[in-house]
């Protein structure tokens, strides 16, 4: 007879019993842990948003305030009695904080619809020349205010590509308005929609302002994924709308590139799909 060892399972049911024991409780960890960690990413998430709705309150109520108190002075310019000179000073007033608060009204309604999961499209032919021309037109009060000169290159028609034209005017009028965010007083903002050397259709913005470093393009152009982590607090630096612009190019399948150097300004290309090709232009570069 072998002699009785207590080291020496002789029941295989009981190694199945504890095998069976260690998977149900590793099972039930990880089901706590993944029930934590959905907590507490809700838990950031209405926290964040709370903030992203009291930093949006400060930006809406400023370009407010201004309409209300410059149009309340005009509505009463005789008890001011405000000179014509001064009336079109305020008169000029109410449109740029008026536009200034339309800008940030588009970014969050788009923002919200994006983060609601919208991604619907109109896709058809349309000339990216054409929109350019109307999105510079829609930022010349901004341009205006920020003391910044709009200045275009290339076709003012012509340049045909594939896409939403909605849509790829909203991308380049937060294109522009960040451009003209970045340029200090004095400066110039060169925009222009060609066909590059791939002949493929595109706008191409250069700003001189300061810059950006790498690190802030990565948190900007992430910004709608970190949105509700309140990456966008008081619309400083490139803020949400560069991730809402990169977002809309590509959802129509083009591509969306930016190129900074601290000190020497920014370039940014949003490219579509063409239409047709069409005869190589030199693309822009960040100098001149």
């Amino acid at each position: 007879m072998r002699a009785y060892n207590p080291f020496v399972v002789h029941d295989g049911s009981l190694i199945a019993s504890y095998a069976a024991r260690m998977a149900e409780a590793v099972a039930v960890r990880r089901a706590t842990d993944e029930a934590r960690a959905a907590r507490e990413q809700a838990e950031l998430s209405i926290k964040a948003r709370s903030e992203f709705l009291a930093n949006m309150n400060h930006e809406l109520r400023t370009p407010l305030n201004a309409v209300i108190g410059f149009a309340t002075m005009l509505r009463d310019s005789d008890v001011y009695d405000l000179s014509d000179e001064q009336r079109r000073a305020y008169a000029e007033y109410i449109l740029q904080s008026a536009d200034l608060l339309l800008g940030h009204i588009n970014t969050i309604l788009e923002a919200a619809a994006l983060d609601s999961g919208e991604r619907a499209l109109d896709r058809g032919e349309f000339d990216l020349a054409a929109a350019l021309g109307e999105a510079m037109s829609r930022a010349a009060i901004a341009a205006q205010a920020g003391e910044v000169a709009l200045a275009r290159k290339g076709p003012a028609e012509g340049v045909i590509g594939v896409g939403d034209e909605r849509r790829f005017g909203q991308a380049v009028d937060h294109l522009l308005r960040l451009a003209i965010k970045a340029s200090p007083k004095g400066a110039k903002v060169l925009a222009r929609a060609v066909f590059n050397e791939r002949g493929e259709p595109e706008i191409a913005i250069r700003d001189h302002g300061p810059g950006l470093a790498r690190e802030t393009i990565d948190q900007a152009l992430g910004a709608f994924e970190e949105i509700h982590r309140g990456l966008d607090r008081s619309f400083a630096g490139p803020g949400v709308g560069l991730a809402i612009a990169k977002t809309f190019i590509e959802m129509q399948g083009g591509r969306f590139e930016i190129r900074s150097r601290l000190g020497e300004g920014t370039l940014v290309r949003a490219v579509l799909p063409a239409a047709q090709a069409d005869a190589d232009v030199e693309p822009m570069r960040m100098a001149g």
